[in-house]
């Protein structure tokens, strides 16, 4: 076992009763990576756990239960209920055959045969067939297949499930096949397209009961909603269409309801018809009816049964949110509400409750009459007498929903969203009129006493704060470290803007930041003037006839025309809470200024994560700085209610940039300990949950809530904008290692869900995802409903453009982006001269100038961006075909580090290039050399074979590398964005693995050690290094010393170097800050003398005096010293 760890050992057991049926088990020891850690080094003493598996696992996903055999075994069935798995511990793999029955589809029976195969296709397709008194039918079924270390795994499964909801029979057509869904089968149909169109030409067409067959559309977009038009002689079908994944991934399940559909809450028999017609249909207490209307007339008459009251008719392409229908004095009203979706318009029937009537109207005067009425009827409806009170609605639900109300002479209309206060003169006297909330219920009160209105009017007024808090955060940063690794994953950091400069025009105002071009200004003054050591104030001029007086101390600064206003120095904070409260009102805000998420594992494909992308030139020159998020929320009190209403409630989100890779994957889900596979308990109800959900009543499918309202007058989340890019690259060390074989679940099932509609998963570049707001106004809803439409609102929108957006999954760059970054430079022109005019005549001409140098940015940084995407892209390939982990890994980070502008990415592009020849030709030597340490006479030979295709790769990629630098550079030269800049370099870890305060000094210098020469000097030990001067800098680690120079665009060269072995004697120190290595004799060249050791200048004694007793304390470690 020892010797075969992770690897399939299989060993017969034969009964003594029947010999010629052994039972089978597989046999897999692996280590105990638990224990494993804190035992010796010597592989007998190390722990094994052993597993043993029966040789196929089948799986029933079908929501009917199957019946098995194993040929030649018995006689007899076994039965395997749906969802549910069995062991078949007999089965031999392309020896063995499996006999299965599906039972009870269709009340019918289906049989096949299944041979279970080794190097299976993951997803095959195998014909169950029926045979009737009348004719045979077949049904294709699908096998997924996963061969696992130790056990096959076989789940039998139908690609989609067809659920009919809508009462009528359906019918799908494909690949000229005829499928009939009958209207009382309620579990699903199971479908699947024939297997030679399963991979291409897999749309469907519809047909309800008597109509044509539909348009074609596809069952495979997970997550989207929508409807299909079937048209017959009398009527349109409109059938909603919802298409959702299964808890197995493998099967998509299809759901087809009536786009309309009336619910009947309340506790009315109700009856409803289209408008002109008298084909009545009843609505049924606590039912969900469909409705399928003759004409495409949005319109519908409803009226209670066996009443005499006239029906009501309402508009059914509108949004209603609490529309109230009056019926009579007996019957009261009733609510109705109209939700508009994709897929689907649900008319909801309800009781009365308070707050559903849109006014109280109530006069409160001694002789006054009050006449009122809608105002989109000609004469006023109803008359109020003095001391009265009254509820009103529309007389007409499809009119004009503003209120006209008549007082004497005078007449105003109002609607439910005006609050209203003012007096109004009547005659000799003054009536005051206030309209306001008390709970859910808006009230229109005409008063004479004045007491009344004051009152009214101090509880709707607004109120300074008689309570604030605020919480302020400079920086916060959470770091992520695996310690069994001793790996830093993830550095979270939530910082402050950079400096800003801030005026106070009034005594009582806030401070409010300028614009950044002024701070830029004054900032750039203000450095100069504190450079000189000033001991007197200083005026400046910070725009035309705006001078400023800066001190030496930074206090009592100001603008001294055309009036003084304080002016300061600060910084916006990382993360800033402020409430406030007063007696009828609270306010909340949340501000955090920048998250910048990075991946700190050495040779990340993508070393941040996230961060926010700054605005528009246009925008920050000429405004303040922006918070990356923003969150402003005003509430009041609703009268004497504890109904909450939200006066305001207000998200924005700044443009943002996600970056993920495999990599950084794994490495999360080993930090938090995800579970590999769901117990199976679970995954069984998790099956039962989606056969249930399929069988779900109409009525149970229209759910309700019946949690606490709340009004939302305003509230709005601004518009998201994500870029998006994925890697199936690990990058880092994770590429050496053939343990990382299993995927993560959530990639898995992605992968899976792409391979079962005949797609895969591939890399992702700079995909942009536009997601419109989201915003209500007046709107009653619970906090449940809310958070359901929200989440419903953008994810819709993401799922369906990451579909239109599969251009953007190419494998050869992705020339979507192009056509993106023109749109983007001409949206620019025509939405910077708008916020330059703002500002004045001279913004307005600037913004012009921003907006000509975005369009010819966009234009020209687009094109030669998707070149470079598509010359990087071909290159990465031929990188692959050299089979060098270290060249590809050493490819990889000098691609991610992005040039300057276009000279730096000519000269890296050069620099690449001759790397390319240089290391190609010798790798002819060193490859088979390495390959013969490692492996022995079969690595030499790989390393020959390595060698030679190198040779050939290695150049062609440092030709095809220096194109994509080239490009890169006249990219970001006509780009006015800037470079996200890291936050801290990646944590550094001594040999003991302890976790101790972050150092920077430690972390910056593990990094550079790394970087020297493209990673030639990676496997020493970082001990600590020093500066001697702004270029060059000594590294100390554990096995010797590096001499190091940084060139121009940051290459660090090892200029020279000694171990410790070499030290003829102590370091010592002479001249106070000269530091002398003396060591043994070394001839550099024929052309060059004998060198005995070196002299290193710092700058002060005290950092010579510091790195000689660093010096001294690596060696007092060393062995053998």
């Amino acid at each position: 076992m020892v010797k075969n760890f992770d690897k399939l050992l299989q060993k017969k057991c034969r009964s003594l009763k029947s010999p010629n049926h052994p039972l089978i088990i597989n046999i897999v020891p692996m280590q105990d990576t638990l224990i494993s850690s804190t035992c010796t080094d010597d592989q007998w003493d190390l722990p094994y756990v052993v597993h043993l598996w029966p040789s196929v696992i089948l799986r029933n996903l079908l929501p009917y239960q199957i019946a098995y055999s194993l040929e030649g075994y018995s006689t007899t069935y076994n039965t395997l209920e749906d969802g549910c798995s069995a062991q078949i511990h007999n089965a031999l793999l392309d020896q063995s055959k499996l006999e299965l029955h599906l039972l009870n589809y269709l009340d019918k029976d289906w049989t096949t045969e299944y041979y279970i195969q080794s190097n299976q296709q993951e997803i095959s397709f195998i014909t169950f067939s029926c045979i009737s008194d009348l004719d045979r039918s077949d049904l294709d079924i699908a096998m997924h297949v996963t061969y696992a270390t130790g056990q096959v795994i076989i789940a039998i499964h139908s690609p989609y499930w067809m659920v009919n909801k809508t009462g009528r029979m359906l019918q799908y057509k494909a690949d000229g096949i005829h499928r009939k869904h009958p209207p009382d089968y309620k579990l699903p149909l199971l479908f699947s397209f024939q297997p030679k169109h399963f991979y291409h030409d897999n749309k469907v067409q519809l047909m309800v009961t008597d109509s044509e067959l539909s348009d074609h559309f596809s069952l495979d977009t997970v997550g989207s909603h929508g409807f299909v038009k079937c048209k017959s002689p009398k009527k349109e079908y409109r059938v909603g269409v919802t298409i959702h994944n299964s808890s197995f991934n493998i099967t998509r399940i299809v759901t087809f309801t009536p786009f309309l559909m009336i619910t009947n809450r309340s506790t009315h028999a109700l009856e409803v018809a289209e408008e002109g017609n008298e084909n009545w249909i009843p609505i049924l207490f606590q039912q969900c009816t469909p409705y399928w209307p003759e004409n495409n007339e949005s319109k519908l008459q409803v009226r209670v049964k066996d009443s005499d009251i006239p029906p009501k008719i309402i508009q059914l392409d509108k949004q209603e949110n609490c529309l109230l229908l009056h019926l009579d004095n007996k019957l009261g009203g009733m609510v109705v509400d109209i939700t508009l979706a994709e897929h689907s318009t649900t008319i909801t029937f309800s009781n009365y409750h308070d707050g559903a009537a849109p006014f109280l109207i109530i006069n409160h005067t001694k002789e006054e009459v009050i006449e009122y009425g809608q105002s989109s009827l000609c004469v006023m409806e109803e008359t109020l007498e003095p001391n009265k009170a009254v509820l009103y609605t529309w007389a007409d639900p499809i009119g004009s929903r503003r209120l006209k109300w008549k007082c004497g002479k005078s007449s105003e209309e109002i609607t439910q969203k005006d609050d209203l206060m003012k007096p109004i003169q009547v005659g000799t006297k003054h009536i005051y009129i206030v309209s306001f909330f008390e709970g859910l219920q808006r009230i229109i009160l005409f008063t004479e006493d004045e007491k009344v209105f004051k009152m009214t009017y101090e509880s709707e007024k607004v109120e300074l704060a008689e309570q604030e808090i605020i919480v302020s955060l400079q920086d916060v940063g959470i770091s992520l470290v695996n310690n069994y690794l001793k790996q830093e994953i993830v550095y979270i950091g939530i910082t402050s803007s950079d400096v800003i400069w801030e005026t106070k025009p009034k005594k009582k105002s806030r401070w409010r930041p300028l614009s950044v071009k002024q701070t830029d200004k004054l900032e750039k003054e203000f450095i100069e003037y504190c450079g000189n050591s000033p001991t007197e104030n200083k005026v400046v001029e910070l725009d035309d006839n705006v001078p400023v007086c800066l001190t030496p101390t930074g206090n009592d600064m100001k603008i001294l025309q055309p009036y003084e206003v304080p002016v300061r120095r600060s910084f916006l904070p990382a993360l800033k809470v402020q409430y406030s409260t007063s007696e009828h009102q609270s306010s909340f805000r949340v501000q955090i200024y920048r998250i910048q998420i990075q991946n700190q594992i050495p040779g990340a494909i993508f070393p941040f994560v996230f961060y926010p992308i700054k605005p528009p030139k246009s925008v920050s020159l000429d405004s303040e700085p922006k918070p990356f998020t923003d969150v402003s929320i005003v509430m009041r009190t609703a009268g004497h209610s504890q109904i909450s209403r939200i006066k305001y409630f207000k998200v924005l989100i700044q443009e943002m940039d996600l970056r993920l890779d495999l990599g950084f994957l794994y490495a999360l889900s080993d930090f938090f300990i995800l579970v590999d596979e769901l117990p199976k308990g679970q995954e069984v109800e998790l099956f039962k949950k989606d056969v249930e959900s399929a069988q779900e009543e109409l009525k149970n499918a229209v759910s309700t809530d019946t949690s606490q309202i709340s009004l939302y007058e305003y509230f709005h989340i601004s518009p998201i904008k994500l870029h998006l890019s994925f890697s199936l690259s690990t990058g880092g060390e994770e590429s050496n290692r053939d343990e990382k074989h299993k995927e993560l679940i959530p990639v898995q099932s992605l992968n899976l869900l792409l391979k079962s509609i005949g797609a895969t998963l591939t890399d992702v570049q700079d995909v942009v995802l536009k997601l419109a707001f989201f915003e209500l106004n007046y709107h009653f809803c619970t906090t449940q409903q809310l958070q359901w439409a929200v989440i419903m609102h953008y994810s819709k929108q993401a799922i369906k453009q990451m579909y239109v957006l599969v251009l953007g999954l190419d494998v050869l760059g992705n020339p979507f982006g192009f056509i993106r970054d023109l749109s983007e430079g001409v949206e620019a022109l025509f939405y910077e001269p708008y916020q330059g005019a703002i500002q004045g005549p001279e913004e307005f001409i600037e913004g012009m100038a921003l907006g000509l140098k975005a369009l010819v940015g966009g234009a020209v940084g687009g094109l030669a961006g998707a070149a470079s995407r598509i010359t990087g892209a071909m290159a990465k390939g031929v990188a692959a075909i050299t089979m060098d982990e270290d060249y590809q890994q050493k490819r990889r980070e000098a691609m991610n580090k992005q040039p300057a502008g276009l000279k730096e990415g000519f000269t890296r592009g050069g620099k690449g290039l001759v790397s390319g020849f240089v290391s190609g030709i010798t790798g002819i030597v060193t490859k088979p050399i390495r390959g013969a340490q490692k492996e022995g006479a079969a690595g030499f030979f790989k390393g020959v074979g390595k060698g030679l295709v190198g040779a050939v790769a290695r150049p062609t990629g440092g030709i095809i590398d220096m194109a994509s630098s080239t490009f890169q550079g006249i990219k970001r030269a006509t780009n006015a964005s800037e470079d996200v800049i890291s936050l801290r370099p990646p944590r550094f870890f001594g040999d003991d693995g302890v976790i101790r305060p972050y150092r920077l000094r430690d972390g910056a210098g593990s990094q550079m050690l790394q970087n020297i020469e493209n990673g030639r000097f990676a496997k020493l030990r970082y001990f600590t290094h020093a500066m001697v001067n702004n270029t060059d800098l000594l590294m100390v680690t554990k096995s010797g010393i590096l001499f190091v120079t940084r060139g121009t665009f940051g290459q660090l060269t090892c200029e020279w170097q000694y171990t410790y072995d070499e030290f003829t004697k102590k370091p010592f120190i002479v001249e106070g800050r000269r530091l002398r290595i003396e060591a043994k004799e070394r001839v550099k060249s024929v052309f060059h003398a004998k060198e005995f050791g070196k002299i290193i200048n710092f700058k002060t004694p005290d950092d010579a005096k510091w790195i000689l007793s660093k010096l001294e304390e690596v060696r007092e470690n060393q062995p053998n010293l």
